[in-house]
């Protein structure tokens, strides 16, 4: 068994490899609900934390761990600023693990303007921007991305996860459908389960999937979200964007890309999936991104319409009643 583990081509491979093997693997075709492989039958009172199916669950996978004598990798401390090598208890390592694309993590000019960042405004904006947050820095940086990805607008969260999960659950409502990649991240499932829309997920990068689902379901929804990633962290594979945009224009839908591990690794100058194609940016309706992989910031961004990005300033949970972006991010 454990041969077999190692013998998977990819980090994804791998990963599936064990979900498979603790039962976690949604049914194909079908979004399965954030935590539907935890079983809730028992209806037995009990106030132990231990009790929990979800404690349960991970003490599962660390059984798992056992049986291919594999130590425990999460939450290992590492004792140095990231870069090229890391260090664990002391022993130096190369470092594979990290998403600092592009150095920027220890680029003297990207430290000096923290530092500045935080001599000027403090080391936090202490309110939510709706309220008292707003500083100068949040518009530039909105400016900057909007800019980058040739949209008129964008918005800064706190939070990578907390953007995707915020602007799904805002946007779609029970009378719509979203149609997502079988390999999205973990925020587009929450986000997909807290708006109440139908939602499916389309076999991974098969665009023919997804126009199966689109030919069978769109005609009964109001609005339609297709949800993709430009590049797939874990497979290393990239997202077919002109058929993407050819099957959301077709179908009269929103197209939604994940750039978090796009941005500055596809296209010639690094902007991207539109880049590497050379699609025009404004034909995809929401470009999502994070500032935490080759930008080596914390948070996450949204870019797209001028209306798209207002809804969001004023409507979705996660920027409104968050903090604002801590000024040296």
């Amino acid at each position: 068994m454990r041969a077999g583990l190692y013998a998977r081509g990819t980090i994804g491979e791998a990963a599936r490899a064990v979900a498979d093997a603790c039962g976690a693997r949604p049914e194909a075709g079908r979004l399965s609900s954030y935590g539907k492989h935890i079983s809730h039958h028992s209806t037995q009172s009990s106030q132990s934390f231990a009790d929990l199916p979800h404690y349960r669950f991970i003490l599962k996978h660390k059984e798992i761990g056992k049986l291919f004598d594999i130590a425990d990798p999460f939450y290992r401390c590492h004792e140095a600023r990231h870069g090229v090598m890391t260090q664990i208890a002391g022993q130096k390592y190369v470092n594979y693990a990290s998403y600092d694309y592009l150095g920027l993590n220890q680029h003297p000019t990207v430290v000096e303007a923290a530092k500045t960042a935080i001599e000027t405004f403090g080391t936090s904006v202490s309110a939510s921007r709706i309220v008292a947050g707003e500083r100068p820095l949040h518009q530039e940086l909105e400016r900057a991305l909007a800019e980058f990805y040739g949209v008129e607008a964008s918005v800064a969260f706190v939070s990578g996860h907390a953007t995707n999960v915020s602007t799904i659950s805002t946007l779609m409502t029970l009378d719509d459908l979203i149609i997502h990649d079988d390999l999205s991240h973990n925020s587009v499932l929450v986000g997909a389960k807290l708006s109440g829309a139908t939602a499916f997920a389309f076999r991974h990068n098969d665009a023919d999937a997804l126009e199966a689902l689109l030919k069978q379901h769109r005609h009964l929804h109001k609005r339609t979200l297709i949800v993709a990633e430009g590049l797939y962290s874990m497979d290393g594979d990239i997202a077919d964007l002109p058929r993407l945009v050819a099957l959301k224009e077709k179908y009269d839908a929103w197209l939604m890309i994940d750039e978090a591990h796009a941005l500055g690794v596809l296209g010639a100058t690094g902007r991207g999936s539109a880049e590497h194609f050379g699609i025009d940016p404004t034909r995809v309706d929401i470009w999502m991104g994070t500032l935490s992989k080759a930008l080596a910031s914390c948070g996450g961004y949204i870019a797209g319409k001028r209306e798209l990005i207002d809804v969001l300033k004023y409507q979705a949970p996660g920027l409104v009643y968050s903090v604002g972006l801590s000024p040296p991010l």
